[in-house]
């Protein structure tokens, strides 16, 4: 995911990709996954309605990581599914 956000277009070696998280890539990243749904629909549903009753949330806005755009597209569908819309 680091590399995703920080080396657009670039190749790291593994040894410049550590170096990378250690520089605060990794912590930035880890702040980012604070809130994470991940796991069966079940388990993403139930997440996201109680992180919704802890925000005191409206509606959500979610990001979908994957790291080429059919994940991306795959994830928001499996998201809605599993939230019971019908539509995407």
């Amino acid at each position: 995911m680091a590399l995703g956000l920080y080396g657009r277009g670039q190749n790291f070696t593994d040894e410049e990709a550590d170096l990378l998280l250690r520089r605060g890539a990794g912590q930035h990243i880890d702040q980012m996954l604070t809130y994470a749904a991940v796991g069966t629909a079940r388990e993403v549903a139930d997440y996201l309605e109680a992180f919704r009753i802890k925000a005191d949330a409206d509606e959500l806005i979610t990001a979908h990581q994957a790291p080429t755009q059919e994940g991306r597209l795959r994830s928001v569908t499996l998201t809605a599914e599993a939230m019971g819309s019908d539509s995407v």
